[in-house]
């Protein structure tokens, strides 16, 4: 039995909180349905001389009992048991959140299960087979973690200098539980139709239902690209649950036979796995709005929230309704930025609004999918005729509908990188009408990511994550921002499990590649750099410039560095500009003085042109990172005039994190360079 690593923590086993009650050095937290469990883990951690608080009363979920909480907040470890059922609790996720929150989060495995995506970057001990042995290799590892926590001083010593700005205050229990409920997931109704081929009927009526029950609520709804990957045997409550963390789930079935339509539906609480509403609705197809809308209303009734009054419903007939379904199934299945699911889906969005124009759905998903295909690189669409028929189609949205907020998103994405208040003043518009809307919760993230404010962009990143959990872009967008606000081994231990989740993703592997180079977490890179052999197209080019750039890094080797260098300035002569993400790359390779003379060379005029490219082709917070020595030194700000980043800072007031970092006073140097902008300007 061991006993060293904690030696320490006995001496203040006395200690006593603001309430007079004995501080425990573990708080164990757990789903009641996996009691039995965690009674085995408090008696194994109770013999190997820990003190363990854990509430074995049930929980009637009206209140947070203040005793629970207290010894929640003043426990030196807080040990979460990961199961599908805890998972899918409010309690647990927000014992959890605290935890996290405090620094005490010590989480074990008891049964496979997908954590909630903000727990994944936290590694885990796998105690699945665990039985109570004491001398299981894995439970002494994971009681080795347990003492380093409680060895910890209860209050550690002031750092006199912070790297990051303090922490939000610490928040009630309560006010955890409210943003995490309820979380509902829509998933695929099943086809009882004798013809199989009305599967994208039922996935239509199903996605419409989902849309319905997030736009008329406040619930938060799980996005169809995640919840859709349920079907038949694997829609089962713990596999949904543990996978996606809802706290409810909706299922149904859809029969049509002609223009006849039976749609039967049934939510469950997942954590009791009890129906809380079952009924059925029969119509035509003319009626299946009024269906929908009908299933929408009983399912607020059934959570407790208030229904917004839904916009007037267009009268359609059958077969353009079928064809709008097809349409928005091409969508869902597709990557409109990849691939030419938007340019098959646009002709059959714009035979509807022609047989329906006061079909506000059809307008609102015809101007995502044109604004995809404007701003891809697989067109070549005059951009202001383009432009012309994205504004047309999201103006007509709104007219007809204010609530669609697909079109506050096409509008934005048609905006140039550089008109950044007008691109977060349209988000804004459309979060202020969804706010768990994944979209523009995920656009807003980028947007945040483009001006600096790298902590927003995690944290909506991460809320677009939860909602959409499945999706490979969603996870790796918040590993991402993991590494912009400077979480890096967190980045990479994400990454790295992204990448064996989803190995044919390039995306994830260039991702994956690139910060593990930049960062210097060599082991991450060569597990990984092997695959970069899998992939062909313009993502090979992609995978090799990045081992290029690594091998030259760390090669020592100053000819191959300069043979990179070389190939940087070539690429600035021939187009007259750089990414950002090259700029960094010089001072990597040679000198910061060398990367701001690139970039002071470079034009950046394009980035405030309409038909400029996405700001995911300019990577721009690249220089606005902690790692990046570019805005370390007072010359940097130049760069941001160009960006048109300064102006937007001081009108706005909202600065990028890096002026926690940077060795000088950030703001007074950017509100110095406007004011000479300003009287240079006349």
């Amino acid at each position: 039995m061991l006993h060293a690593p904690w030696e320490g923590y006995h001496a203040v086993k006395d200690e006593r909180d603001v309430r007079g009650g004995s501080i425990s050095d573990i708080f164990l937290s757990y789903n009641r349905k996996d009691a039995d469990i965690a009674r085995r883990f408090a008696e194994g951690l109770e013999r190997e001389g820990f003190t363990v608080w854990w509430d074995q009363a049930l929980r009637s979920g009206e209140a947070y009992d203040e005793v629970t909480e207290a010894a929640l907040r003043n426990a030196r470890a807080v040990v979460v048991l990961w199961s599908p059922r805890s998972v899918g609790s409010r309690w647990v996720r927000a014992e959890a959140t605290i935890a996290e929150r405090n620094g005490t989060l010590v989480p074990a495995m008891i049964e496979a299960c997908e954590r909630p995506i903000m727990f994944e970057l936290t590694q885990t001990a796998e105690l699945g087979h665990w039985g109570g042995e004491v001398n299981d290799p894995a439970w002494l590892a994971f009681v080795e973690d347990v003492a380093k926590f409680v060895a910890k001083p209860a209050h550690p010593p002031h750092n006199p200098v912070p790297v990051d700005p303090p922490p939000e205050p610490a928040r009630s229990a309560t006010a955890v539980l409210e943003e995490t409920v309820p979380l509902l997931a829509v998933l695929p109704f099943d086809n009882l139709s004798s013809d199989e081929e009305l599967t994208y009927f039922c996935d239509g009526v199903s996605e419409e239902i989902q849309r319905t029950v997030a736009s008329l609520t406040k619930l938060r709804v799980v996005a169809r690209s995640s919840s859709f990957q349920f079907r038949g045997k694997d829609k089962t409550i713990d596999r949904v649950t543990g996978a996606l963390g809802t706290s409810h789930l909706l299922d149904g079935t859809v029969r049509r036979s002609g223009a006849r339509v039976r749609i039967s539906a049934e939510l469950v609480d997942c954590a009791t796995h009890n129906a809380m509403w079952a009924d059925r609705f029969d119509g035509d197809l003319d009626d299946v709005f009024t269906l929908q809308e009908n299933i929408a209303e009983a399912v607020a009734e059934a959570l407790k929230v208030k229904l917004a009054p839904p916009a007037k419903s267009a009268v359609l007939d059958p077969a353009v309704y079928e064809l709008f379904l097809r349409a928005r199934g091409i969508l869902a299945e597709g990557d409109p930025e990849f691939d030419d699911s938007a340019t098959r889906a646009v002709p059959m969005l714009e035979e509807v609004v022609h047989s329906s124009p006061d079909f506000a759905p059809a307008w609102e998903l015809l101007a995502g999918a044109r604004a995809w295909i404007l701003r891809s690189a697989h067109t070549q669409t005059d951009f202001a005729e383009g432009r012309n028929g994205v504004v047309h189609a999201a103006d007509t949205a709104l007219r007809l509908d204010p609530k669609r907020i697909g079109a506050y998103v096409a509008l934005a994405r048609l905006e140039p990188w550089g008109a950044y208040s007008a691109r977060e003043k349209l988000l804004d518009r459309a979060l202020a009408v969804a706010p768990h809307d994944p979209e523009a919760l995920n656009e807003m993230s980028v947007f945040c990511w483009s001006v600096g404010r790298f902590r927003e962009a995690l944290r909506l990143a991460e809320q677009a994550c939860e909602l959409n959990p499945l999706m490979p872009s969603a996870r790796l967008h918040v590993a991402q921002m993991r590494t912009y606000v400077g979480d890096y081994e967190a980045s990479i231990r994400m990454l790295l499990s992204l990448h064996r989740r989803w190995p044919k993703n390039a995306g994830i592997l260039l991702s994956l590649l690139g910060f593990a180079a930049g960062l210097g977490f060599r082991d991450a890179y060569d597990g990984a750099v092997g695959d970069a052999e899998d992939f062909d197209g313009w993502q090979a080019w992609a995978l090799r410039e990045t081992r290029l750039y690594a091998e030259a890094m760390w090669s020592g080797d100053e000819e191959k560095k300069r043979d990179r260098l070389d190939s940087y300035k070539r690429l600035l002569e021939k187009t007259g500009t750089v990414p950002l993400n090259i700029v960094q790359c010089v001072s990597d390779l040679g000198t910061t003085e060398e990367a701001l003379q690139m970039a002071e060379r470079a034009s950046f005029d394009h980035i405030f042109r309409p038909e400029g490219d996405r700001p995911s082709a300019i990577y721009p917070g690249v220089v606005l990172g902690r790692w990046s020595d570019v805005n370390k030194t007072t010359r940097f700000i130049g760069l941001c005039d160009k960006l048109g980043l300064c102006d937007y800072w001081v009108k706005t007031d909202k600065w990028p994190d890096c002026v926690d970092w940077t060795p000088y006073d950030f703001k007074a140097e950017v509100k110095r360079s406007v004011r000479q902008a300003a009287a240079a300007g006349g």
